[in-house]
């Protein structure tokens, strides 16, 4: 039996957190939780997330400068970062493009839709893991 996807959810918004990760659950992923930038990169770095699910405005770094780690370190840069934010303006979405991101959504977002858009980024990285 295959291990489950493992997702870390980044928000500041405990509903938010809250929603997608029983979406998540249901769909049989192992997800991980963080408030703040710190936290997020303390949890990639022990939990090795497949996929981050990442707000923009935290406490402390911004979304952006997690991403951009993430994506410029060697042992990370292969996750999936999906920004999820309350910022719709084009220099955010440029500044998402910059560091990295392989996903902008802008809130509010249905959790359904969400969870197709993470499944469709993990079975295209499965599907690219097995050639």
């Amino acid at each position: 039996m295959q291990t489950p996807f493992r997702i870390l959810l980044v928000d500041d918004e405990a509903g938010i957190r809250k929603i997608l990760r029983l979406f998540l659950e249901l769909e049989g992923f192992t997800v991980f939780e963080a408030v703040t930038a710190n936290q997020a990169i303390q949890l990639i770095k022990k939990e090795h997330p497949h996929l981050v699910i990442l707000d923009i405005i935290l406490c402390g770094q911004t979304g952006f400068d997690v991403c951009e780690w993430i994506k410029g370190n060697a042992e990370t840069r292969d996750t999936i970062v999906i920004l999820f934010t309350a910022l719709n303006q084009d220099h955010d979405y440029q500044e998402g493009q910059r560091v990295g991101c392989d996903l902008y959504l802008t809130k509010p977002q249905n959790p359904k839709d969400i969870v197709e858009k993470v499944k469709e980024f993990l079975n295209v990285k499965q599907g690219a893991s097995r050639d």
